[in-house]
């Protein structure tokens, strides 16, 4: 076999013909999902994604119809011309629908499996007649596209900071303009008869035939096409709003303002102002609030307005436009700093906290009190935006300079641990909050053990260790992360957020945030009474706080009951299945998202 007839052959054409569909249909393909992320969250949008490119590729390789490939790219840019108001909209009724799963999935049957089909086909279905007749031409081409496709997705687009400021309207609406191009390029202007017939040519006609060769006829094409499509483009582009936000939007309803909205680290960070309205009246009706949201998570929310109360009426937080903040809308930030009451140790006897990290910022609530209480504390959050959002629109103060840490929480505690280890750094802490649940997910790899061991080592001997949780009590999730608490810490307490009592029975049915305590100290915890100053002029701060015994979770019923499985239940850096454990719970995540705030302002973004 020779190479021109063989596999070597096979490879070359592979390579040559690949790229053309692997860079724009894995760009098309990231860009489907990153923009239905933000209406569904990343695990209905995943869900069927998959499936659906496969199905697509294998649907490719077996059309007996061909394509000239002048059509071909007709065809895209017409695709793609409607599929930033395609991906938009049917996502948008669907999600309207209650329909988490087949959302997604439809919108991924009439967006990318009709380009996906449009870009491989051609690929999947030419090589060589030796590579056809030995079988491996269709199957390895497929192949090639699939995980080449999920290559650079992972590993070049979602990598490039320039793209988080590009609309999916305007990768869609140029992908069009490309096409057309190449559309018009393919086109076959030339006219040469069978059996050309003699004839004087006239004047006109020495004249004309050079004016339209061609060449000057496709430009002329192009150019005609460009006026119009410079002002059809924002005509076809979705209701979206450009990313970064340029500036203060005010929904069509007048019943909430989008400050920010911005392409991030983690998605799509978003913050939202809920208006006073005339409807409001209705104690069901959401008003007077702020709420900071990453895609389809809400990551806290705070009271403003008529609805910003203090007790003593001055001890108000306010953003850094002057705006008046109250309390958080989510308790679970307040029962976070019930850690500050703990006295079953000695630094909390003496009410003494010098040194706090949180881990997982949110809107800063939790962290602003610890720094109005004069606690130097240490921020360490992913996001750079979700940290600008909390500085600029939610009023924490300046934690200092060396005290913001804008990166993964793991290699923070990583560095850390060696300088401790080494003698470098001296500096412990009293106090860890660790909140990082969103969307449903979690980064697992801060929940293991040997995170929590590492951990242990840059906190005081008598360190008081703050875990929030999201979801179901009684889920396996809960127990492998108290499990693994209780693994590296002496004990733990839990406590739950809800403004209600929480029943033994609804444990196993309720999603719900609880917050776990747990610390090294051999004395068993307890927690003093509240006083004034605790409060910091917040009425919810003194309502959660002296309800805080009858908030407990009775971890016996979390715990396994049988001694030897205990071992299962502990997550390490080898053995970690919460990740996929918490993405079961995402569609539970979603429903109660959008019982929190209306359909409007989860589509406005």
């Amino acid at each position: 076999m020779t190479s021109s007839e063989g596999f070597p052959d096979f490879l070359c054409s592979v390579a040559r013909a690949g790229f053309t569909a692997l860079a724009p249909l894995s760009l098309v393909l990231f860009v489907h999902q990153r923009a239905l992320i933000p209406l569904y969250g990343s695990y209905p949008v995943s869900y069927s994604f998959d499936a659906v490119v496969v199905v697509s590729l294998v649907a490719s390789a077996l059309s007996p119809f061909g394509r000239k490939k002048g059509s071909r790219w007709l065809a895209i840019a017409l695709v793609s011309s409607v599929a930033p108001n395609v991906s938009y909209w049917v996502a948008v009724w669907m999600a309207r629908l209650r329909q988490p799963i087949l959302g997604p999935a439809l919108t991924h049957a009439l967006v990318i499996a009709p380009l996906i089909f449009l870009f491989a086909g051609p690929v999947v279905r030419s090589g060589s007649s030796n590579a056809r007749r030995l079988g491996y031409n269709q199957p390895l081409r497929a192949s090639i596209i699939f995980f080449g496709t999920k290559f650079l997705q992972q590993n070049i687009w979602s990598r490039i900071d320039h793209l988080r400021k590009v609309s999916e309207s305007q990768i869609y609406l140029g992908l069009t303009g490309v096409a057309f191009s190449i559309y018009v390029s393919c086109l076959d202007l030339s006219y040469n008869p069978t059996k050309p017939k003699k004839k004087v040519k006239t004047q006109a006609e020495h004249i004309l035939k050079p004016l339209l060769s061609p060449v000057r006829v496709k430009t002329a094409i192009l150019i005609v096409f460009s006026a119009f499509w410079y002002i059809a483009s924002p005509i076809l582009a979705n209701p979206v709003l450009p990313h970064p936000l340029d500036a203060v939007f005010t929904h069509p309803s007048g019943k909430f303002q989008i400050l920010d909205a911005v392409e991030s680290v983690t998605g799509l960070i978003v913050v939202g102002d809920v208006l006073p309205h005339l409807e409001a009246q209705n104690e069901d009706q959401l008003s007077s609030a702020r709420y900071l949201r990453a895609s389809h998570s809400l990551l806290g929310g705070v009271w403003t307005r008529d609805k910003a109360r203090a007790l003593d009426n001055k001890s108000f937080l306010r953003d850094s436009l002057g705006t008046k903040l109250g309390d958080t809308v989510y308790s679970t930030f307040v029962l976070q700093e019930a850690v500050r009451l703990v006295n079953s140790t000695e630094t909390g006897r003496k009410g003494a906290w010098k040194n706090a990290l949180t881990i997982g910022l949110g809107t800063g609530f939790s962290t602003s009190a610890f720094i109005r209480h004069g606690i130097n504390t240490t921020v360490v959050e992913i996001d750079p935006a979700v940290y600008n959002a909390a500085r600029i629109w939610f009023g924490l103060p300046d934690p200092g300079r060396d005290n913001v840490f804008l990166e993964d929480a793991r290699v923070f505690v990583e560095k850390r641990y060696q300088k401790v280890q080494v003698g470098i750094e001296k500096h412990l802490y009293d106090i860890v909050v660790h909140d990082c649940f969103s969307g449903g997910g979690v980064p697992e790899h801060i929940f293991t053990s040997e995170f929590w061991d590492m951990l242990k080592v840059i906190m005081d001997a008598e360190g008081v260790l703050v875990v929030n949780f999201a979801g179901v009590v009684t889920s396996r999730s809960s127990k492998l992360i108290l499990h693994t608490l209780e693994n590296s810490f002496k004990q733990c307490r839990a406590f739950h957020d809800w403004m209600k009592p929480l029943g033994e029975d609804e444990y196993g049915s309720e999603f719900v945030n609880v917050v776990f305590f747990c610390t090294d100290s051999e004395a068993p915890m307890t927690f003093r009474e509240p006083k004034e100053s605790d409060y910091l002029g917040s009425e919810l701060r003194e309502y959660v706080f002296k309800s805080l015994k009858q908030r407990e979770v009775k971890l016996d019923l979390v715990r396994v009951q049988d001694p030897n499985d205990v071992e299962k239940y502990i997550l390490s850096d080898k053995h970690n299945s919460l990740r996929e454990l918490q993405r079961e719970q995402g569609l539970h995540h979603w429903e109660v998202m959008r019982q929190v705030l209306p359909d409007i302002m989860w589509e406005s973004y």
